[in-house]
């Protein structure tokens, strides 16, 4: 146990002061960027995708959301182990403030803000087809501490992950008060000479690529802390950065934040400084009044409400092509389960054998209405092993080759319109 704390304390410093690889440090501590392609070649990407606009003007994007919570064993409710209420605050939060909602701190009349359409759903399925309220509870001490140097998302992950192309990982994370409240990392391109420059410090073994945000514990939601940082604003903050956006001051990976810098948002008045509480009088590079209300900047909690029409733009063009942003809008972990009740595809198709090895067989006991049907085979961590889509007129009958190796328990999903049976494979 005191291993484990001294671990985690060393983790919280080293974030907090220390300049890594591809990645943005600042000074004060209160927020941290990854970085893991060049900013130029990414910008110049998503320019290209932005001018070409394939969503419907009132189309809402929605995400589902896994909450680790990281605790020392506590009882729920107590300490790090944060209260359901506590997390629920959290995504109401995001939903209020990204949806520009009339009648909470999220609501704004500035000309240049806009509502972002983005919603969050705690997960309803699980990766391995069960229902779940979307929130795991850890107790770190059940295990040793992570055998490797790293950032506290790789730790959260070491502890648990799910598929990041399903689930946006949401790890609530020790730390102290007013000091490194979140960090996040950056979305991706579809670029191959950009996807080379990957940190490969970002891959765990028998997990794979990692990605999603820490949100300091103490500073999680909303809560009665005696903090200028305690109406879930940190949480805006960091899935600002996971959608996209940087700070309102640009990208500063070496020295502070200047009027050189760009965050590539016309709408956001350029600023060479950080804000801090929340001062009406500030001006901008360009002498306009500083944006002090944006949610990417560092005012306090009670200050920011606002995504200005840029912002949001930039954000949809993300969700709308980047790897592990634009899966999540068709993510099954949107979705209740279905495991085969009267009346639905579990009544007239026949799978076997389970348990399986090599081949598993899937036959139609009667001639179903739909004319294709889509299946796809995950492993126990909700990664896809498999996807394939069958001409169902063509055959009452078809069989798939299990993956070599996948011993254990694997979960198949087969869809068809508004239809979707899950079930749990395993393999020998």
């Amino acid at each position: 146990m005191k291993a484990y704390l001294i671990f985690l304390i060393l983790i919280i410093i080293i974030c907090s002061c220390e300049t890594l690889n591809a990645q943005e440090t600042i000074g004060d501590a209160r927020c941290r960027v990854y970085y893991t392609e060049n900013a130029l070649g990414f910008e110049k990407w998503l320019n290209g995708r932005s001018e070409v606009k394939t969503s419907k003007a009132d189309q809402v994007y929605r995400i589902p959301v896994v909450v680790h919570v990281l605790h020392n064993g506590e009882p729920i409710g107590e300490g790090l182990n944060l209260s359901t209420e506590r997390i629920e605050s959290q995504v109401r939060v995001l939903n209020e403030d990204f949806r520009r909602k009339e009648g909470t701190r999220g609501y704004n009349e500035h000309p240049d803000g806009e509502d972002a359409r983005v919603e969050f759903v705690l997960a309803r399925s699980s990766p391995t087809g069960e229902a779940t309220d979307g929130i795991v509870r850890v107790d770190m001490t059940a295990k040793e501490p992570p055998p490797f140097q790293g950032n506290p998302i790789m730790a959260g992950a070491y502890h648990s992950f799910w598929d990041p192309n399903r689930y946006l990982n949401i790890w609530a994370f020790p730390g102290f008060k007013d000091t490194a409240l979140g960090e996040a990392r950056f979305p991706v391109s579809t670029l191959p000479g950009l996807e080379d420059q990957q940190d490969q410090d970002w891959k765990l073994p028998g997990i794979g690529e990692v990605d999603g945000l820490v949100i300091n514990s103490l500073h999680f939601g909303t809560s009665n802390i005696d903090s200028k940082y305690n109406l879930g604003r940190t949480g805006t903050h960091e899935v600002g950065h996971f959608l996209g956006l940087f700070h309102v001051w640009g990208k500063n990976v070496n020295g502070g934040p200047s009027c050189d810098q760009d965050d590539f948002c016309q709408d956001t008045p350029p600023t060479g400084f950080r804000v801090s509480h929340c001062p009406q009088d500030l001006k901008a590079c360009d002498g306009s009044r500083a944006m002090v209300e944006n949610y990417m900047d560092y005012a306090d909690d009670a200050c920011m409400h606002i995504f200005t029409k840029d912002q949001v733009a930039r954000m949809h063009a993300v969700l709308e092509n980047s790897p592990r942003r634009k899966s999540l809008l068709t993510s099954p972990g949107l979705n209740l389960p279905i495991t085969g009740t009267p009346g639905d595809m579990g009544t007239f198709i026949k799978i076997y054998p389970n348990p399986a090895s090599g081949r598993l067989f899937i036959r139609f006991e009667t001639a179903p209405s739909y004319p294709e049907i889509r299946l796809t085979l995950y492993d126990g961590l909700g990664r896809v092993k498999m996807s394939q889509q069958h001409i169902v007129g063509a055959a009452m009958e078809w069989s798939i080759e299990l993956p070599y190796g996948d011993k254990g328990v694997l979960l198949l999903r087969l869809e068809t319109g508004d239809h979707v049976l899950y079930r749990r494979i395993t393999t020998l």
